[in-house]
């Protein structure tokens, strides 16, 4: 930490630097100490994305990266990306076409459906999936998980896609520099696993098979924590980061890390390079072609709390908007507020003996298999448990819900796990003792240690194990549609895959707060993902473009399918690529 802190105290130190920097950049001044033809600022999938389509195309590219580690919230997802009409469908039984995606949008987004934008995402979505296939290390391969409105018109399964898993050996001791998986979403630490894994190897002692898939694994995870200090077996986020920086780094891409951007560099009004910090020293870098921002958006920063309420974050600590104020300062426009300004999620809180807060999202596997019950202050269910994560904030805020309890019962845990209590037989003492994880022998003596009314708390757990008796949700429907039962657990031998019976003690309550992984809200831009001026937003802002977090949500902050961050990051990425390349 002290290393991070002495590389970026010369970026803090020159904060009147900055300011004046940025009015003097407006002057034509010619001298760089670097030159490119594409700088990218931000090296999650979008940025990593843009980087290769120049390079590949011949251009000279640098990544600059403002922390110790390379992949942004890239790194921290399940690497799923929404793609309509996808190559991959087909394999898993599905036939989608463009027109049932803009079916589908249209009824999903209503009147923020941009005319422009979106049937340009629809085109180049799957031309993007066909590029990064043919000329990168990134391979995906299909998962019939359906769209989040599973009953609107037009609606498909398998526009979701994930990433193959990616030997993270091949980058050598770089893949110390690529940003850790959350804890929860990887064993000891940094032994990663794909979700197709978990069958076995959260239940290593079930057969012979199970027991030496799972040795092999462990096995090779302890050979790379001595090589690498960390497990460079790399799965879903992670992998995203791992073969796009191999690809990148084989075509010649420059990447730093420890490299913040201070200000754009102006020349008549076009954004010719950008002032960085790098090596604890002020630089100029020429951009040629131009600069992309991909800077992550700025979930971290205070401002955030303009367009999200107040709440819990969990992208990394390091987006804080720089993207979003350069683009200001080079005369970038933002747009109207969306519908909704972030990729909501419920959180918990893990706060460890060292360090900072952990925050876990709680997206769909664990909360929406059967057993799970989730209540409110007063000790009663406020929703599905397996609604999709945008909407189970959402009806947390519009309930006013600051704080929910995820509940489960033994057989619960060891056999699913609850967010970082991951299923047995890893251990939880740990999360128990720091109060990340509270249990009781009884229902009664739990609803007194989470401060809930113990009779309302019994009741309800006694009526949802009614509910798995008979398959039938009759308050909130859990497990009536196609994508509750897609997180279920089809093995139960209860009638729904997603109810099932709480029971036998302990007992165990997670805390759950409102939060979001990513703020959506960012700036204006043209198909091609080219800034668009404040002064004049038909016309961009020659020189600049922004992808990812940093360019405003094509969906208007609506979350269509898993997915709807990366794919546009990418696909947008893939259109900026194109069109630096083609200048």
């Amino acid at each position: 930490m002290s290393l991070v802190i002495a590389r970026l105290r010369p970026a803090r130190l020159s904060s009147s630097l900055v300011s004046s920097r940025s009015f003097s950049s407006s002057i034509t001044l010619r001298n760089f100490d670097h030159s490119y033809d594409v700088v990218v600022v931000g090296s999650g999938c979008s940025g990593l994305t843009t980087s290769v389509v120049c390079a590949k195309n011949g251009l000279k590219v640098l990544v600059v990266e403002k922390t110790r580690y390379f992949g942004g919230t890239t790194a921290y997802s399940g690497g799923g990306a929404w793609i309509p009409n996808n190559k991959h469908q087909p394999a898993i039984g599905v036939s989608d076409s463009a027109e049932d995606a803009a079916k589908y949008l249209h009824s999903v987004l209503g009147d923020a459906f941009d005319k422009t934008k979106v049937p340009a995402y629809i085109e180049s979505a799957p031309k993007m999936v066909e590029w990064v296939e043919q000329n990168t290390e990134m391979k995906f391969k299909p998962v019939p998980l359906p769209d989040y409105h599973p009953t609107k018109p037009g609606a498909s399964v398998g526009r979701t896609i994930l990433t193959t898993e990616f030997n993270g050996r091949k980058l050598g001791n770089r893949i110390k520099q690529v940003r850790y998986p959350i804890q929860g979403y990887s064993a000891f630490g940094t032994m990663q696993a794909d979700p197709a894994e978990l069958v076995y190897l959260t239940n290593p002692f079930g057969s012979v098979s199970n027991l030496v898939k799972s040795a092999t694994r462990a096995l090779g995870y302890v050979a790379d924590l001595v090589r690498f200090g960390k497990g460079a077996y790399m799965c879903n986020g992670n992998a995203i980061v791992g073969s796009l920086m191999y690809t990148a780094l084989d075509l010649g891409v420059d990447i730093w890390n420890f490299t913040p951007a201070v200000a754009p560099i102006l020349d008549n009004g076009r954004v010719t390079g950008i002032e960085v910090v790098h090596d604890g020293v002020l630089q100029r870098i020429e951009a040629r072609k131009g600069v992309v921002l991909a800077s992550g958006g700025f979930g971290r920063s205070p401002e955030a709390r303009t367009v999200v309420p107040h709440e819990w974050c969990a992208c990394p600590s390091g987006n804080t908007g720089d993207g979003k104020r350069i683009g200001l300062e080079s005369g970038g426009a933002l747009p109207p507020k969306n519908v909704d300004n972030a990729i909501f999620a419920p959180i918990s809180l893990h706060t460890p003996s060292k360090g900072p807060i952990r925050r876990f999202p709680h997206f769909a596997i664990d909360r929406s298999k059967p057993g799970s019950i989730i209540v409110g202050p007063d000790g009663k269910r406020f929703v599905n448990e397996s609604l999709p994560y945008q909407e189970f904030v959402k009806t947390m805020h519009e309930r006013k819900i600051k704080k929910a309890f995820y509940i489960g019962d033994k057989h619960y845990l060891r056999k699913y796990g609850m967010g970082m209590a991951l299923p047995w037989p890893y251990p939880i003492g740990s999360l128990k003792r720091s109060g990340y994880l509270i249990s009781a022998p009884s229902i009664a003596e739990l609803a007194e240690k989470i401060g809930v009314p113990a009779s309302t708390l019994s009741d309800t757990v006694a009526t949802m194990n009614k509910y798995a008796e008979t398959g039938k949700d009759a308050e909130f429907g859990r497990g009536d549609n196609v994508y509750d039962q897609f997180y279920g657990d089809a093995s139960t031998k209860l009638p729904n895959p997603n109810l099932g019976k709480c029971e036998s003690g302990p007992f165990y309550a997670l805390p759950l707060y409102p939060g979001n992984v990513s703020v959506l809200y960012g700036l204006q831009t043209s198909i091609d993902a080219e800034v668009l001026s404040k002064d004049d937003t038909s016309k961009p802002v020659p020189g600049l473009f922004a992808v990812g977090l940093d360019q405003n949500t094509v969906f208007k902050g609506a979350y269509p399918g898993g997915g709807s961050s990366i794919g546009p990051g990418m696909t947008f990425g893939y259109r900026a690529g194109l069109k630096l390349s083609q200048a």
